[in-house]
């Protein structure tokens, strides 16, 4: 057995104290359909875990909250007729929340990001999913859809609209197969359209041409069409140079084709009434306005792009051109999944879980917002592993490796995460 360390059991006993002060001061915020939720909770020693628990009273739960102080609280997506029954089977299945969950495992570039980094490109992933899917897409209303910080490193997504209360977990991957554009033909959004026919000796001889999606378009035709606009403004701020060595960068485009479509795509082709270039005709769906070869590479570049599970492709940002979105598939279609509490605390920030509307998340900064009231600005000396700089509270800080003395709730985010242990309270 290891040796007790005990700067680490005196940082543990420090933040845990500071989380039964917040759970003393605070309400919980109850999830719908309180009393048919499963609760679990982790606690402070690694694999100490309680589950299978159930509340038939707010303050029954407030109460274990402040008694036993967990690290992590939980409740479950499911309904139950009930909910503290010791296995699955004897808890009575009756529904679940449709639940999303977005963290820094989405981000291909999340080590080399700050925390306040990461966070940030997390919620405009989930602010994706929520605008572009959830609400245009499936038609999930505002009151049916619950925006939540998770008080780590992302965010979720509660559905409670009752018409997904019965989906089962084949129907809940289906919604995330839609979402993450699994098996989708991109070519099919492309569509051969009749535009003229003539008749000769008993023929008809029919003229097609292609016609492109375009943003205003439902579902991921519509999609597609937003990603072609922000690719071409996209060429357009690379200038030639770098719109063709992104071009080139995909296999079998030659540096000819390639310079040939920026050219159809950008040359003025006239100026009355007003100025025309092959990128307006291309955005108002009119490919045919440009040469065969060039709406064809054009085509395949939509395609191809679309493919791509990167955030970035040859240097250039994908977002917005990319028009997929992301869920962690598990947690999606899981039925029982047990998900953060809204209020609670994470126990590897301090931070709390807090519940947003789509309002509101807009100007919302976890290390500005979502660091607990209960937390002072009294002085607290902690013992910092590796320098640090970092805005917290609308404060910043540039810290040294070793002994500092630092706000308390600055010294709660650094000892929960494991960058300072806690020498004493000032």
């Amino acid at each position: 057995m290891a040796a007790p360390d005990p700067a680490k059991e005196a940082t543990t006993a420090f933040v845990k104290a500071q989380f039964r002060r917040y759970y003393e001061s605070t309400k919980p915020i109850l999830p719908d359909r309180f009393a048919k939720r499963e609760f679990g909770f982790m606690f402070w020693t690694p694999g100490i875990v309680q589950r299978h628990l159930g509340f038939s009273r707010p303050e029954e739960l407030r109460s274990f909250l402040t008694d036993r102080v967990p690290a992590h609280a939980y409740y479950s997506s499911a309904y139950y007729e009930k909910p503290d029954a010791p296995t699955m089977e004897e808890k009575g299945w009756l529904g679940a929340d449709l639940i999303f969950d977005l963290d820094a495992d989405h981000l291909p570039n999340a080590s080399k990001m700050s925390y306040p980094e990461m966070l940030e490109a997390i919620r405009l992933k989930i602010l994706h999913l929520y605008d572009d899917f959830l609400a245009a897409d499936f038609g999930f209303d505002e009151k049916t859809m619950r925006l939540v910080f998770s008080g780590g490193r992302g965010y979720h997504i509660h559905v409670f609209d009752e018409r997904v209360w019965s989906l089962g977990s084949h129907e809940r991957r289906e919604i995330v197969d839609w979402i993450t554009a699994k098996g989708l033909d991109v070519q099919a959004t492309f569509r051969e359209s009749a535009f003229d026919a003539t008749e000769f000796k008993g023929h008809t001889r029919v003229k097609k041409k292609v016609v492109g999606p375009r943003r205003g378009e439902p579902g991921w035709a519509g999609k597609i069409g937003r990603g072609i606009d922000e690719l071409m403004v996209q060429f357009e701020k690379m200038g030639q140079e770098g719109a063709v060595g992104f071009m080139t960068s995909f296999e079998g485009v030659d540096r000819g084709a390639a310079e040939s479509l920026y050219e159809s795509l950008f040359k003025v082709r006239a100026t009355k009434p007003r100025t025309i270039r092959g990128v307006d005709r291309v955005r108002e769906g009119q490919l045919e306005a440009l040469p065969d070869k060039a709406r064809d590479l054009l085509v395949r570049l939509v395609v191809d792009v679309q493919q791509i599970r990167l955030d970035e492709h040859a240097g250039v940002s994908l977002e917005g051109i990319v028009q997929r979105g992301e869920t962690d598939e598990p947690v999606t279609s899981d039925i029982k999944r047990l998900i953060r509490m809204p209020s609670s605390l994470h126990g590897k920030t301090g931070l709390q879980v807090i519940p947003l509307t789509r309002d509101a998340i807009d100007e919302f900064r976890p290390l500005r917002d979502a660091v607990p009231t209960a937390w002072t600005d009294d002085r607290v000396r902690v013992n910092l592993k590796n320098k640090m700089n970092l805005a917290i509270r609308d404060e910043a800080f540039d810290l040294s490796p070793g002994v500092n003395d630092v706000p308390q709730y600055l010294a709660v985010f650094l000892a929960a995460r494991g960058l300072a242990t806690v020498a004493s309270e000032a």
